[in-house]
């Protein structure tokens, strides 16, 4: 004790000053009890505390009242009183070790009372920055520490100050004027607790700011988001996935520079064939940017056609490991969203210089396939430059199937033909042809979001990705040939009967759905597998370059083989490419489906404020007086609705739209009885 009593001697009923964790505190002394000391506090609880816990004794100097909780108060604002500092400054130079009376006597000018050295006390173990308990005695503490004690309270108390205008500026959706780079560190903990939430490390200072403000939601980072954007700080719109995981929309300084210095037209013709004379085009969407595939159609005969499909060669542009092949690497695939593209490569590559476009010579790697009576008789794999005649939308192509006095009919007849006859032959080898629809969200400032649903099954799209897996195989069966180092696209086999792959269409979304499930996971492996939902035996992803990063190491390696006869890529390296690939790859999926499914929702909350709120869905899946799983019938869109225990997979409903959460990007659907 710092009175140095002797704790044994303590009388029952004894009033003694002790230590808790918030702080000293009048006590009554009950009993010593297994080594400890039993006391009563003045709310009439009892703690039970080691010895060294005990301040100072009492015994009987001090008249104390029945009820101790008065005392307490008194003294402790007696204590809130003082200030040591020139008590300090007349023991600082004397001996390092000085009893509670000394400074007391010293602070007072006379012997102090019990009280007055009881509140003493809990000025030197509350709030004194003067003096420092090492046992029953206390230290003056060095200058130094002093300056720095007081240097923290005069931040700890702006925080304070910074803290209480923020929030009363928040309140009134305002910012504080003038906006400190106090409040800025506020806001920014409040906007990282927002996107990231409690794994973000400081998100107390963030709940320190969303406690205080009474109104808002319940959940406390829709709370925070909500804040930010009534004083625009935040866009309620904006992509906040991207941030989650850390994606970044801005390439570094020397991925930048090197995009800069390319320039297509100055690449080597030496060792590439000239097709530019061969009728070729493109066919993608009609917003697609990065145009990295074309076909080209040669009617050499009546029954004999060459397709040949011809692949951006951006190996022959961007040098492995250079600073934009490390940061395509890191990206590892573009990122699609209705309101952004993020692209692997920079803007200036991939819809710029590395875009195939009408009328412009490009290098390519190609893979030219000859067909005999829609058969295939031989195929070549090399690199060349091209010139596309036309580029075209799957929609031109779909109308000029239809228009045999159309430009290109011929040709496009033949394409189609072909391809037909390899999809019959794939289906016929197992493979799975799902043509489920898919969303087209358009997305304009200032404008209403539209809504298309493109079917996935018309002639031209089916043309196009048939010559797409026709290449991708052709180039399978290569890197096998030649026991060329792979990353090959693989799936096991489906647990499904022969029946169920023909049955589903477009329109036979339970089909659709229940098929979908039973299919394994498609991977990426270095080990020859075979694609089973494609239904070939080997198969390679390499048409894409411009956009996936496996898809441009892939080109590199054979690319290398046809010039040099050895692979670029070892196994091992691969193997790594795979592992770092796969994560980044789904987390690209994630991000890209979440911010469709926010614009959908968007558009149905629009749909909701102009009054349309009915529905049609078909029911995937129901649990018992519990929540099902729909689509819905126009769109293919899914969610999670109450179903009565009526309701079966299969079964056609009507629904009401209630409300929709944007911010969990749930709709409220109600089942119309």
């Amino acid at each position: 004790m710092l009175n140095n009593e002797d704790t044994s001697l303590l009388s029952v009923g004894e009033i003694v000053l002790i230590l808790l964790n918030k702080g000293p505190t009048l006590a009554r002394y009950l009993r010593e009890h297994g080594g400890q000391l039993e006391l009563e506090l003045s709310n009439k609880s009892r703690v039970q505390l080691p010895y060294e816990r005990v301040l100072l004794s009492l015994g009987s100097n001090i008249e104390v009242p029945e009820n101790l909780k008065a005392l307490n108060k008194d003294l402790g604002s007696l204590a809130n009183k003082f200030n040591l500092q020139e008590t300090w400054e007349k023991l600082k130079d004397g001996a390092r070790q000085l009893s509670v009376e000394q400074i007391a006597h010293t602070y007072f000018g006379h012997l102090p009372s019990s009280r007055e050295l009881i509140a003493i006390v809990m000025h030197l173990e509350t709030s004194c920055i003067y003096f420092d308990r090492n046992d029953s005695f206390y230290c003056p503490a060095y200058p130094m520490q002093i300056e720095k004690t007081l240097a923290d309270i005069k931040s700890l108390k702006g925080k304070k100050q910074a803290l209480q205008s923020l929030v009363k500026s928040l309140q009134e959706r305002k910012l504080p004027e003038p906006l400190t780079l106090e409040h800025e560190n506020l806001l920014k903990h409040v906007r990282e607790f927002a996107i990231h939430g409690s794994s973000y490390p400081g998100c107390k200072a963030a709940l320190d700011v969303l406690r205080i403000i009474e109104k808002g939601s319940k959940n406390k980072q829709k709370k925070a988001w909500e804040l930010l954007v009534s004083v625009n700080l935040a866009s309620k719109d904006e992509p906040i996935e991207l941030e989650r995981e850390g994606i970044p929309v801005d390439f570094c300084i020397d991925t930048v520079s090197q995009a800069e210095s390319i320039q297509f037209s100055n690449f080597d013709k030496e060792d590439r064939r000239d097709l530019t004379n061969i009728f070729t085009i493109t066919v993608d969407n009609k917003h697609t940017k990065d145009r990295d595939d074309a076909i080209s159609i040669e009617i050499q005969e009546p029954d004999v056609v060459l397709l040949g499909v011809h692949i951006t060669d951006v190996a022959s542009i961007i040098p492995k490991d250079s600073p934009i092949d490390l940061e395509a690497a890191s990206r590892n695939t573009s990122i699609y969203m209705p309101d952004l593209t993020i692209n692997m490569l920079p803007d200036t590559l991939s819809e710029g210089v590395l875009s195939l476009s009408e009328n412009e010579t490009s290098p390519a790697l190609t893979i030219m396939s000859k067909f005999v009576s829609g058969h295939l008789e031989s195929w070549d794999i090399f690199t060349s430059y091209i010139k596309p005649d036309k580029v075209m939308t799957y929609e031109q192509v779909d109308r000029v199937l239809l228009s045999p006095g159309e430009a290109y009919y011929v040709e496009l007849t033949a394409f189609q033909d072909i391809t037909k006859s390899l999809r019959s032959l794939r289906r016929e080898s197992g493979a799975v042809l799902l043509n489920r629809p898919s969303l087209n969200i358009t997305v304009i400032p200032d404008n209403p979001v539209l809504i298309e649903v493109e079917p996935t099954d018309t002639p031209g799209r089916l043309a196009v990705a048939e010559a797409m897996v026709l290449a991708n195989s052709l180039l399978a069966k290569l890197c096998t040939q030649t026991n060329l180092p792979t990353i090959y696209r693989a799936q096991g086999k489906a647990d499904v009967e022969a029946y169920e792959t023909f049955l589903p269409n477009s329109s036979d979304i339970l089909s659709q759905y229940e098929l979908m499930r039973k299919l394994p996971p498609a991977y990426m492996t270095t080990v020859n597998s075979g694609h089973s939902g494609i239904g070939v035996e080997h198969y390679v992803q390499m048409t894409a370059p411009i956009r996936r990063f496996c898809d441009l190491v892939m080109q590199r390696q054979v690319s290398h083989m046809l010039k040099y006869g050895s692979n670029l890529y070892s196994t091992a390296e691969l193997k790594s490419i795979v592992q770092c690939s796969v994560t980044k790859l789904k987390r690209a999926s994630s991000i890209a489906n979440g911010r469709n499914r926010y614009w959908f929702l968007k558009w149905l909350e629009n749909q909701l404020d102009d009054g349309i709120d009915e529905y049609q869905a078909v029911v995937l899946t129901a649990n018992w007086n519990g929540y099902g799983t729909l689509e819905l019938a126009e769109y293919p869109f899914r969610f999670k609705a109450l179903l009565s225990a009526f309701h079966r997979p299969g079964d056609f409903i009507s629904l009401s739209l209630s409300a929709v959460d944007m911010w969990s990007r749930t709709p409220k659907f109600n089942v119309i009885s």
